[in-house]
């Protein structure tokens, strides 16, 4: 009984040891992926405002050699799967090196702002 139990103790560790190593690894792009981004792209960002993590997106327009032409969403969300987040304000074209990109593979700043994936 007691050899089932310790059994079952590691099984249970091993599994929380890889949901913890999966789970680092999601919501998040590396610096190879902010650099190939393309017109079409939608970039989506997690950072965080009063205590909790909202989200917002950009939809790249154009690259033109080292800037990246988006427009931004017009809303931001608690949630990073909101259909809102998909509404892009197309009366502005907003531009980002691909240099300024490709810091946000990991948290920037106060509000630790970060691409978390592009589709």
């Amino acid at each position: 009984m007691e050899n089932t139990i310790m059994k079952h103790i590691r099984r249970l560790f091993a599994t929380s040891l890889f949901l913890i190593a999966i789970g680092c690894g999601i919501n998040s792009v590396t610096k190879a992926e902010l650099e190939r981004v393309k017109s079409g792209d939608i970039i989506t960002y997690r950072y965080q405002k009063d205590g909790k993590s909202w989200f917002y997106a950009d939809r790249v327009t154009r690259v033109d050699g080292e800037k990246i032409f988006f427009n931004p969403s017009k809303s931001e969300s608690t949630a990073g799967n909101d259909d809102r987040l998909k509404d892009f304000d197309t009366s502005r074209e907003l531009s980002i090196t691909k240099e300024e990109l490709a810091a946000f593979d990991t948290e920037q700043g106060e509000e630790r702002k970060v691409v978390i994936w592009i589709k």
